[in-house]
Parts: C-alpha cells; sequence; structure tokens
C-alpha cells in the first residue's frame, strides 16, 4: 500500500490549517481523497500503516524539522515517507515525471499526490531518515510519590520495586532478541528511579512499545540523527571493477569506481557460479580483470555473466609490482594480493577518464552511468549527450531556407532512443534484482540457520525451566523442614538452658525452680505451658493473679499442677474452684518468690509451710460444707414433716 500526497489548500506554516489530496494505490486498488485533513490523513497512516508515503516536498506536511521529527515518530516504524523528488539535491517533480514517462495536471493536486505514488511505486525518491539506527530505551516511575506521609517510604518501595521489575523484563527480552545494547540504572529506595537502555537496532526491531505497567512506564524511542537523511527507495548497488585470481584458492577484490575498497576475499574451491554470487552481491561490475595474459577461462566466464568489460594486461604483472599496487590496501595473502593488484591497474588505466567525467557532468546525471557508458567505448561528450533530453527543435527564421525533414524518420529515431533507453532501465533493474535475490538467499540461509538456534535454544531453555521448578519446589520443601526443626532446636536449647539452670541453682541450694505465667488468662497459660513445659507437679507463679474464671482455673487442674503462688489477689469464687480440684493457691506473702539469674526461685520449707496451712484450711472448708449439707438435709426433712401434718388436719374438718 502506498500513499500520495500533495498539499490541496493552506500551509503548514500559515495560520489556515492544511488540507491534502491523498491518493491511495494498493495493488489493482484505487481510492482517492481530494480534501483530507493532516489529523485525519495521520490517523489513517496509523490506522492502515501503509508501506510507502510519497510526496514531492516533506515540507509540506511539518511547518518546521522538529515538527517534521514529530511526524515520523507517531507514524508506524514500518512506514517509510518518501519524497520523490529526491534528497538534498532535488529534482522538479515535472522533470522526474517525464523521465518515467507520467503526465498530469500541475494545477491539480490530485493528479500530484497520484504522479509521487506512481513514482513511488517504481523506487522513485529518498526515504526520509531522522534517526540512527539506533533505540532509545526509559523506564522509569508512572507517577510521583508525593509530599509524604506514614506510608511514604513504603509506597516510595513499591513504585521503584516496580520500575525495577519492568528494567530487568526489558533487559531479559533484549538479551532474549540478541541484541547488542548498553544499560545505566538510577538506584533509589527498593529498586530503582529509572533505567535507560541504548539499543544498537532500528526501532522497527525492537520488540517493545511504550506504555505503562503498574507504577512504571517505558518509553520506546528512536535516537535523532543531528540532521535529516535521505536515502535511496531502491537500494541501487553501484557499479564495481573487480579482480580475479582464479585457481584452488581463489582470490577476489572489489573497488568502487573512486577507487576505494568494497571488499576483498580469497577461499578454497570457489567456482565461477560462487563468484558471479559474491560479486552480485557487492554491486554491479563493469570491468572484470586479471593479471596475467592471456584471461583465463573461468575470467572470461565471469565477465559474461555481468556483460562486462575485460581488463587484462599486456603481459602478466610482475610480483614488485603487484605487491607496490596492493601494498596501500592491505592483503592477507598471495591470492588476494593477486586479486587486488589486477583490480588497481583496471582502475588506474581508468583513471583520468573518470576525473573527467566528475569535472564535465553536468549535475542532474548520475556520473557513475556516465562513466560506464565511457568505459563501454563512448567518449565522455556522447555519453553526457546520450543520457541527456534532445534539444528542443527552433522554428527557423523567415530569412533561412528550411530544411527538408523527414517527419517519419524523426519519430522512429525519438523511439528508437526511448526504447534504448527503456532496455537500458530494465537491464539495471534485472541486475538490482539478481543482486536482491542473491542477498534474499544468504538472509534466507542465515535466518534458518538462526531459527535452528533459536529452536535448540527453546528446547534447552524449556527442560532447564522445567528441572529449576522441580529443584525450587524440592528447595521450598527443604526449607520448610528446616525451618521447622530450626524452631525445634531453639526450643530445646532454651529448653536445655532452663534445665541445665535450675539443676545449678537446686545442686547450690538456693531454692526451688518454680515457673512463671505473665496473667490468669487461657492464652497466657497455653504459651507458658508449650514454652516451659508445665506438667504434673510443677509449681507455677501467677504475677497477675485478676481476670481468670473457672473454665481458665480448669487448665491448671488439668495439668496437675503441685500449687499456684499468686502474687495478686485472685477471686475467691475461682479460688474456692480450684480448692475443689485438689490445687493448691497460696499467696506470695506466705511463699515469697525470687528471681536468681532470670529463674523464678522459693524456699522449699515456706512452700511446704504455706501447703501445710492450706491443707488445714481444706479441711476447714470440707468440714464446713459438709456441715452445710447435713443442715440443708435436716431443714429439708423439717419442712417435709410440717407440709405432711397440714394435710393431716385438713382432712378431719373435711
Amino acid at each position: 500500500m502506498i500513499y500520495g500526497v500533495d498539499i490541496a489548500s493552506g500551509s503548514p506554516k500559515s495560520k489556515r490549517a492544511p488540507s491534502y489530496a491523498l491518493f491511495i494505490l494498493d495493488g489493482e486498488r484505487e481510492e482517492r481523497h481530494t480534501m483530507i485533513s493532516r489529523q485525519k490523513l495521520i490517523r489513517l497512516i496509523r490506522q492502515t500503516e501503509p508501506e510507502v508515503v510519497a510526496t514531492d516536498n516533506v515540507h509540506e506536511l511539518a511547518a518546521s524539522r522538529i515538527d517534521l521529527v514529530r511526524l515520523l515518530r507517531g507514524i508506524p516504524p514500518k512506514t517509510k515517507l518518501v519524497q520523490v523528488t529526491g534528497g538534498e539535491r532535488s529534482q522538479a517533480l515535472a522533470k522526474i515525471a517525464r523521465w518515467h514517462g507520467i503526465s498530469f495536471d500541475r494545477q491539480n493536486p490530485m493528479d500530484e499526490a497520484e504522479t509521487c505514488a506512481r513514482l513511488a511505486s517504481r523506487g522513485v525518491g529518498s526515504i526520509v531518515s531522522a534517526f540512527e539506527d539506533r533505540t532509545w530505551i526509559k523506564v522509569s516511575r508512572r507517577r510521583s510519590p508525593g509530599r509524604g506521609g506514614w506510608s511514604q517510604k513504603r509506597y516510595t518501595r513499591k513504585i521503584h520495586g516496580s520500575v525495577k521489575a519492568l528494567s530487568r523484563e526489558v533487559e531479559e527480552k533484549l538479551r532474549e532478541d540478541g541484541h547488542r545494547f548498553s544499560a545505566r540504572s538510577v538506584e533509589g529506595i527498593g529498586g530503582y528511579v529509572r533505567s535507560e537502555f541504548v539499543v544498537e537496532a532500528p526501532k522497527d526491531e525492537v520488540h517493545l512499545r511504550s506504555g505503562y505497567r503498574g507504577d512504571a512506564q517505558i518509553r520506546v524511542e528512536g535516537v535523532e540523527r543531528p540532521r535529516l537523511k535521505f536515502e535511496p527507495l531502491r537500494s541501487r548497488r553501484g557499479y564495481i571493477i573487480a579482480g580475479v585470481d582464479p585457481g584452488t584458492t581463489t582470490g577476489i577484490a572489489a573497488l568502487n569506481l573512486r577507487g576505494e575498497l568494497v571488499d576483498l576475499v580469497s577461499a578454497r574451491a570457489m567456482s565461477p557460479p560462487d563468484v558471479v554470487e559474491w560479486l552480485a552481491e557487492r554491486g554491479k561490475p563493469l570491468v572484470v580483470a586479471t593479471d596475467v595474459f592471456p584471461p583465463p577461462g573461468a575470467v572470461e566466464k565471469v565477465k559474461r555473466s555481468f556483460s562486462s568489460v575485460l581488463y587484462s594486461p599486456g603481459s602478466d604483472i610482475p610480483s614488485e609490482e603487484k605487491i607496490a599496487l596492493a601494498r596501500e590496501y592491505g592483503y592477507r595473502n598471495d591470492h588476494e594480493r593477486d586479486a587486488l593488484a589486477a583490480a588497481v591497474s583496471a582502475y588506474k588505466r581508468y583513471k583520468n577518464k573518470f576525473q573527467q567525467v566528475e569535472k564535465k557532468c553536468p549535475p542532474d546525471l548520475d556520473p557513475e552511468e556516465v562513466k560506464a557508458l565511457v568505459v563501454r567505448g563512448l567518449s565522455i561528450d556522447q555519453a553526457i549527450s546520450g543520457m541527456t533530453e534532445p534539444p528542443a527543435e527552433v522554428p527557423a527564421t523567415p530569412g533561412e531556407a528550411e530544411a527538408p525533414v523527414d517527419s517519419e524518420l524523426a519519430g522512429l529515431m525519438a523511439e528508437n532512443r526511448r526504447q534504448a533507453d527503456q532496455i537500458r532501465r530494465l537491464r539495471e533493474y534485472a541486475e538490482e534484482l539478481k543482486g536482491e535475490l542473491a542477498k534474499d538467499e544468504v538472509a534466507r540461509r542465515r535466518l534458518e540457520a538462526k531459527i535452528e538456534r533459536l529452536k535448540d535454544k527453546s528446547r534447552r531453555e524449556i527442560k532447564r525451566d522445567q528441572e529449576i521448578r522441580i529443584r525450587e519446589k524440592e528447595i521450598e520443601r527443604l526449607r520448610g523442614l528446616l525451618r521447622q526443626e530450626r524452631k525445634i532446636n531453639r526450643k530445646l536449647k532454651a529448653r536445655l538452658k532452663r534445665a541445665r539452670k535450675a539443676e545449678e541453682l537446686k545442686v547450690e541450694a538456693v531454692g526451688r525452680p518454680v515457673k512463671e505465667i505473665a496473667s490468669f488468662s487461657r492464652e497466657a497459660i497455653l504459651a507458658a505451658a508449650e514454652r516451659l513445659e508445665i506438667g504434673r507437679g510443677d509449681v507455677v507463679v501467677l504475677k497477675d493473679a485478676s481476670g481468670g474464671g473457672p473454665n481458665t482455673a480448669d487448665l491448671f487442674i488439668e495439668e496437675g499442677v503441685e500449687a499456684v503462688i499468686v502474687e495478686t489477689e485472685m477471686e475467691p469464687s475461682v479460688e474456692g474452684h480450684l480448692m475443689d480440684g485438689g490445687i493448691p493457691v497460696v499467696s506470695s506473702r506466705e511463699v515469697p518468690v525470687r528471681r536468681v539469674a532470670g529463674v523464678a526461685l522459693v524456699d522449699p520449707d515456706d512452700l511446704e509451710e504455706a501447703l501445710a496451712r492450706w491443707a488445714e484450711r481444706r479441711e476447714v472448708r470440707l468440714a464446713r460444707q459438709k456441715t452445710e449439707w447435713l443442715e440443708g438435709m435436716i431443714q429439708e426433712y423439717r419442712a417435709e414433716r410440717r407440709k405432711d401434718e397440714r394435710q393431716r388436719r385438713k382432712k378431719p374438718e373435711e
């Protein structure tokens, strides 16, 4: 799909908003928009993503370079903005259209838009490039932490953690795609404040898009050039001078028409088709040169493949001269030296002619095409005149005799020139297609090899990920067991330490160890029972005896403790409940509690005396309870006797 655009009214530099004529060429389908706004044009480009947007002047789309760069950032990466009139040395649209056999109405914007589209479809024009083959990626915070508050640091850590996580995803994606890049990160609380990546690849090859994720955002932009660059829409291969040294090891050298080295190689067992493919990838061989006389048959085959001019010295070039010719460029072996010497010798033969062409060639002609005609045998003037348009006929003055003109012959000559020009262009196009085909074949092989490598890599990564998941599960299971064992170990160590301390104190006859409980609550008693291993026969100390009830007291009864020492008053009902359950409750005034090295101790004699007094109180309580029970039984019996006597008195009266 190709868009042809021409301004219809207004201007980007004026107050009046510009409108455009748009011609869409999509294969055999054609679509016309006689008047469309700039915003709608950009929206259509983003929606349909055409391959080319062609115009005769890119400044009709933007008022300044900044606006043009902004426009190029806004259109899809694969859409090319093409100026069909050329790059920095542009030509008139009418002139270029006439060269390609296209006529149009200059006053009709739609005709100009269609002309631009059709010229672009033929590969005419220059691509406007505002970005280098590098991409800039920035990962930063999506929102600011704010002025502060109770949770500011936690919120900041969350944001910076999101930036760091997204930065790692970007880095992993770039490594998976095989891009070379440099990275720089600014660390913050709990992660990164921002990260920047410079990728050595164009934006359309970097599979990342601008957007945001959670508290982080990502910007992906091409690295802007210092100035706009115009590149040919159809990459034309330049003419080269090829030096070939055939043999078991073949050497090949390629120079451009300025005498600069394009490439140099030597390899074993290269057939003539291999040599042809290598040369086609690097340009259009104008001259095929050899360093010996007569020229070998392999060189003749290469020359016929490209219809090139064959160069052979009158005699074999001496070794000293080969070294002198090739020394300037450098070589690795004798085969490369011989091929390079042949190419340099051929270049020196045509060097003066090439310099004269550079001086005489008009600005609107391609000097390389003129050089090619000169090498093929034409003089410089003939080559230039053959590439320029025939001069317009000047009407004869009344005084001059009119020369007889054969109009039919003139028409045939014009048709012959037109057909010859068309044949030349078609041959050039065929050569370009051959070169592109060879490049595509090499690229295809390279991509197939890369696909195989990626498949192997994917299989290895899948297998590795499975093994990692299995090992991670096993590690988590073992970590859980380790945590449990460490917890049990800590408890056992604490218990052993307390037991050893208690034994030491008991041996020293300091007192009897007792176990402390902070408060009289179910939670505190259960925690202390687990921590201190409270069991049958233990004496416990309640620091705070308030708050508990009979249900809480049942825990002491279930554990079967020997006695409970209270440092504060306990509810009488609860104390009576414990007494009924056989658990002595004594006050710390009766049995003072001492703490030595973190261990609570009581005097065994004091404890024994207190328990004896408690036993006496219990006997008194039991006796009182028994007396109260007997009194209750007697009162109940008397009440029954009085009730029976009242009933007997009522019966005689009735």
